[in-house]
């Protein structure tokens, strides 16, 4: 496993604290952690991995108790409080973390200051070891300061602080510290959080469900008519290909179809949308050089990295602190080949975080 970017907080898991790591470098591990990587979930300065028995294991920072434990790892250890259940799926937050179990319970920690956990702020502390929620999970998503999760029936529950409208409850509701169930939806199947946002798809309708921020035309809905959106509003963009990934990052939008498309969309000021164009406002189809083939695609908040068919690496967006890896000192505004010697070796995996 290899890590770059930034590393304030010993979140990349090289053992050490630093602004930033420049090159693609082998992650350490403790001696527990002995299995293949299933998932991998990065926060503003944590990282959450689940591997493929189920185990959970944390590293980087922890002022908010969002690794799970008493104290600040720079190496993936082992959340030893949920050793015993098997889980499925996990996202971060900011400062919070959660992740479902193969019962499809939801386990959260971490900051609970804008009820974000689902739990009442009035009763539980800003900061939350982790604790079993009673509801069906199947999917969930963070954002900066909100959560949401997909049952099994399709139907969409969120918490958190929703000033911006990510809530999907009406401008009546700017905040909630108990999971709702979001109404006026199709039965969704994927879902991702921006910073101040909820996207969804339905994949028997074949359509986007958004509510939030579009201060950026994260929504695909005109800026200067709606800046933001406090209930669901559906939005066929003509696709009709099965989505594989429905992603998001801070500010802009990804769907990666069956065919391989990328289609993406919203802010683009540091080349989030892997085009040279400043803002476009509309619905870019991102293509590798040389037709090469989609095998996997990560967003971080304001880059984008994408696995090809022919182990090759591909990486644009924002640059500051190295996160596309690719040598380059200012952003990447074109998918640009990251330098990984993988000469006898195959990436099967990719994964990106906040910065």
């Amino acid at each position: 496993m290899l890590s770059w970017g930034a590393n304030s907080h010993g979140q990349l898991a090289q053992g050490i604290v630093c602004e930033q790591v420049e090159n693609p470098t082998k992650v350490t591990t403790d001696p527990f952690y002995v299995n293949k990587v299933k998932q991998i979930s990065c926060g503003g300065g944590h990282t959450v991995l689940i591997d493929d028995e189920g185990k959970i294991f944390t590293c980087g920072w922890n002022y908010k108790h969002q690794c799970g434990s008493n104290t600040e790892t720079h190496n993936f250890v082992r959340i030893w409080e949920l050793s015993g259940i098997t889980f499925t799926n996990i996202a971060c937050g900011w400062d919070f973390s959660c992740a479902v179990t193969d019962s499809n319970f939801l386990f959260v920690w971490g900051s609970n200051k804008n009820g974000q956990l689902g739990l009442p702020k009035d009763h539980f502390p800003d900061i939350m070891k982790p604790f079993r929620l009673p509801i069906n999970a199947c999917s969930v998503a963070m954002g900066l300061r909100h959560t949401a999760v997909v049952n099994s029936k399709g139907e969409v529950w969120i918490t958190g602080c929703g000033r911006h409208g990510q809530l999907g409850l009406g401008n009546d509701r700017l905040s909630t510290d108990r999971f709702e169930q979001v109404p006026r939806l199709g039965a969704i199947t994927h879902i991702a959080c921006g910073q101040n946002y909820t996207v969804t798809w339905c994949s028997e309708e074949k359509a986007l469900y958004v509510w939030g921020d579009n201060k950026h035309g994260q929504l695909l809905l005109s800026i200067d008519k709606y800046k933001k959106i406090f209930t669901p509003q559906k939005i066929d963009i003509g696709v009709k290909q099965t989505v594989k990934k429905l992603l998001s990052g801070w500010t802009n939008v990804l769907l990666w179809l069956d065919n391989g498309t990328l289609c993406t969309w919203g802010r683009n000021n540091y080349g989030q949308l892997g085009t040279e164009d400043s803002f476009v406002g509309k619905i870019i189809y991102v293509k590798l050089p040389d037709d090469r083939q989609v095998i996997d695609v990560a967003l971080g908040s304001e880059h984008t990295i994408c696995l090809a068919t022919d182990n090759t690496l591909w990486a644009w967006g924002w640059n500051e602190h190295a996160n596309t890896g690719t040598k380059t000192k200012s952003n990447v505004f074109i998918p640009t080949m990251v330098p990984i010697d993988t000469t006898n070796n195959r990436i099967v995996r990719i994964f990106a975080g906040c910065i």
